[in-house]
């Protein structure tokens, strides 16, 4: 859904563009995206289409208008430096923020499974010391290492209790992982808090040097060209 807003959307990026100007673009998206993913984080029913639909508007014009700026602060770089660019970019979403969300998920989850008292009743084994039991170590690149909810040792304790309770307390305990999962996206903010402070303070500047131009490379017919 929030893919199909962003194939939309991008084909009416330059007249929103010349209303906003990139870096009120770049703004606006990151204020939208962190409403959108705060969201995200506790809706329900209707409302999660409210909040994947602002998350959506908010992430459509970050990749596209950074490019943009780059190219037009830096034409001297031209294809290395919009390549250096999109393969920074690609490297913190692709290759540490999918680990990142996965660890942060798996915290959240652990979290839940504590809070429930449902949980506890269900599978007092599960929980001890406010920490769960079934516990794996995985590792981020073999680097960072942290603990996640280990699924085979849970239904294994599930194994374990009658069967009239067995299939009630794994769709227990799914849906509070569940829950778990969802409240990671509030965390996840902090990445377009990131970038709202970033692109505010480049406006800034901008805006002290008396606002935002392209930079124009010349012909080559000049004597300093």
């Amino acid at each position: 859904y929030t893919s199909a807003i962003m194939l939309v959307l991008r084909f009416y990026a330059g007249p929103i563009v010349k209303i906003t100007t990139p870096l009120g673009l770049l703004v606006i998206s990151s204020i939208l995206a962190i409403i959108g993913l705060s969201l995200l984080s506790t809706a329900a029913g209707t409302m999660i289409i409210v909040a994947a639909t602002l998350y959506g508007l908010g992430k459509t014009f970050f990749w596209p208008t950074v490019l943009g700026v780059v190219s037009e602060q830096t034409p001297k770089g031209g294809a290395l430096t919009l390549n250096a660019i999109s393969g920074i970019g690609m490297l913190a979403v692709g290759t540490l923020g999918t680990a990142y969300i996965g660890a942060l998920q798996t915290k959240t989850q652990q979290d839940a499974l504590v809070a429930s008292a449902e949980v506890s009743e269900a599978l007092p084994n599960l929980v001890a010391e406010g920490k769960v039991t079934a516990l794996k170590e995985k590792a981020v690149y073999e680097i960072i290492k942290y603990d996640t909810v280990d699924d085979d040792k849970v239904k294994e304790m599930i194994t374990k209790l009658p069967e009239a309770k067995q299939e009630t307390t794994t769709k227990l305990i799914d849906s509070v992982k569940a829950a778990g999962n969802q409240k990671a996206l509030g965390s996840m903010i902090i990445f377009p808090i990131i970038m709202l402070v970033g692109f505010l303070g480049i406006l800034f500047y901008f805006k002290s040097k008396g606002g935002y131009k392209p930079i124009e490379l010349g012909d080559g017919s000049s004597s300093g060209g």
